[in-house]
């Protein structure tokens, strides 16, 4: 899947509100595809897997800012090494350093998420999360329950919401995960290849 005929890679990234679906479509699109698929917050849990997130004394997990710097080094690892993948990481106005990076590495193609009740799906997956439920991971995040975790979050994803980068310089086909994909996945694959070069 090389970018555009120029002969990079191509990262196929995944935009969109927090809890619009871009994990689960994200995940399907690159299963489709048979290429790799790379969030960065599976990066940061997965930097918190390595120092104990699952142990009874998990301590704090990684800074934000760290786990992003980790998560775009992986990036332009997998693009030096001519991977093409997907990607999921909210882009936001204020840092465009990270796109710069993703850019500078790869072709892109852009997938945005989006539904009418993202918040509420975003809550209810984190109520449901085995590794937040743990109570020595919701002591190191200084909380109490679950709830206290949830309405914190939810805080926190307002105001990365309203930093979202809503424009960019490659193609983005938007998506609504109302009721399954809308448009369905086949066509979406077809624009992603389209997208990344592919001959039809």
């Amino acid at each position: 899947m090389a970018g555009g005929g120029d002969g990079r890679p191509t990262v196929i990234l995944m935009v969109g509100e927090p809890g619009s679906g871009k994990t689960e479509l994200g995940t399907k699109l690159a299963r489709t595809l048979r290429v790799p698929f790379l969030a960065r917050d599976d990066v940061r849990t997965g930097l918190y897997f390595t120092t104990g997130a699952w142990s009874d004394q998990p301590g704090p997990p990684p800074p934000r800012d760290d786990s992003t710097g980790t998560f775009l080094s992986l990036v332009e690892t997998m693009a030096g090494l001519g991977v093409s993948f997907v990607a999921e990481y909210v882009i936001r106005d204020d840092r465009p350093e990270d796109l710069d990076r993703i850019t500078r590495v790869a072709h892109c193609v852009g997938v945005w998420t989006w539904c009418d009740d993202a918040p509420a799906r975003r809550a209810t997956r984190e109520r449901a999360d085995l590794l937040l439920r743990r109570p020595p991971v919701l002591a190191a995040l200084g909380y109490h329950g679950i709830e206290e975790h949830v309405a914190q979050a939810t805080t926190h994803m307002v105001a990365v919401t309203a930093r979202m980068r809503t424009a960019f310089d490659f193609p983005v086909l938007a998506v609504s995960t109302n009721d399954g994909y809308d448009p369905p996945i086949p066509e979406i694959v077809e624009f992603v290849a389209r997208g990344a070069g592919q001959p039809g």
